[in-house]
């Protein structure tokens, strides 16, 4: 029968096992908030449009004006970004099926970062409301060099994949080439060329200042939390 000094033991064993375990899922939710999080802000960015477009040099193939060029887009931004909606109705023109597919393909993983972002923000709002009670504020460094890493690893994905979807991407980033969408509407016409380029270095970016954010969060909580002297 276990005496009193072990049950307290082992009570002390049970509480810090809990504690590991939040952190480790505090530490994961960080890193998937900050990637995920990164591409919901970035994707469809007016601000990234409107600076490409103003540098751009249209093709031959390009008859829209600039100022229809950024009505229409958006039109498109907007309704890509409706959650639940489908469908992309441009100023005067529509799409045809094959580029609605096309950018349907991408809004579910708009989506799916959208819920996942959410799903880890409610589980970084638990986690350190449990963790504080031990001032236990690792995982928010923990999370954001785990974030870079993740970041790494599907830069490394999207470099080596042989996939439809990421050798699209490729042409789009490093060629400009958006032939991944048919020319059967106004769609080409409306995407400036080093768009795609432009918003692939912007995330890498918004992810390395939402990491060094999380880490600034962390000193600022633990700053607070420090005794005052009198």
């Amino acid at each position: 029968m276990p005496t009193g000094r072990t049950y307290i033991l082992d009570e002390k064993k049970n509480v810090m096992e809990r504690y590991r375990k939040i952190s480790f899922w505090a530490t994961i939710c960080v890193a998937l908030f900050i990637v995920n999080f990164a591409f919901c802000i970035l994707c469809m960015n007016k601000t990234i449009y409107e600076k490409c477009l103003e540098q751009d040099v249209p093709s031959e193939n390009v008859q829209l004006e600039n100022f229809e060029r950024k009505a229409n887009f958006d039109k498109l931004s907007e309704d890509f970004k409706a959650f639940f909606k489908g469908k992309y109705e441009l100023v005067g023109y529509e799409l045809d099926k094959h580029n609605t597919d096309r950018l349907n393909h991408i809004k579910w993983r708009y989506r799916r970062a959208w819920l996942v972002s959410i799903a880890c923000l409610a589980g970084i709002v638990y986690c350190f409301v449990v963790l504080s009670k031990r001032r236990m504020f690792m995982p928010f460094v923990y999370g954001s060099a785990l974030s870079v890493f993740f970041t790494a690893v599907n830069a490394l994905l999207f470099l080596r994949s042989d996939r439809e979807f990421f050798s699209a991407a490729r042409d789009m980033v490093f060629r400009g080439n958006y032939g991944y969408f048919s020319d059967g509407d106004i769609l080409l016409q409306i995407i400036p060329t080093d768009y795609a380029r432009w918003m692939a270095i912007s995330y890498l970016m918004f992810v390395a200042v939402l990491a060094i954010l999380m880490i600034i969060v962390r000193w600022f909580i633990m700053f607070l939390g420090r005794p005052h002297r009198f």
